[in-house]
């Protein structure tokens, strides 16, 4: 299964700087998947190896997943955050907010999180398994807390 992006809510409208990496069609701002989905789009004649591509990148994709994803509570002591029953709060830099993306995905019978915030000079790139049977149902800013709702 794909990663779905989770829509995060803004506590203030005026944050500047966001950028949606999903509308960006061409030129230097664009990332690394926008082009590579732009490019395997522009190759229909190639369908077989379009297909064997998809499944060497997905098994590469979850020998990964394996190896980097942390628990819940190993990732909130990294980040000094909390969680209770129907809430994970996440201590994060305001100057972050703007680029935060928070995606999800099955594996292995749980939801596994992903959140990536680039920077100039390095950025997050974390994974973490959602306690089983939990799973996202929203997110949101809270001031300097980001806050992703579970059920």
């Amino acid at each position: 299964m794909e990663w779905t992006r989770v829509n995060v809510q803004s506590d203030d409208d005026s944050v500047e700087g966001t950028l949606d990496f999903e509308d960006l069609k061409i030129g230097l701002d664009t990332n690394a998947e926008s082009m590579h989905e732009s490019f395997l789009k522009g190759l229909p004649h190639l369908s077989e190896v379009q297909e064997r591509h998809s499944g060497v990148v997905s098994d590469i994709e979850s020998r990964a997943l394996s190896t980097t994803v942390s628990s819940l509570g190993d990732f909130l002591s990294e980040f000094g955050g909390e969680w209770s029953e129907s809430e994970i709060r996440i201590p994060l830099q305001v100057e972050m907010r703007a680029d935060v993306v928070v995606d999800a995905k099955e594996y292995h019978g749980s939801q596994v999180v992903r959140i990536i915030s680039p920077e100039r000079f390095g950025g997050m790139f974390r994974s973490f398994h959602l306690p089983e049977g939990r799973n996202i149902l929203g997110a949101s800013w809270e001031g300097e807390i980001l806050s992703i709702k579970i059920g």
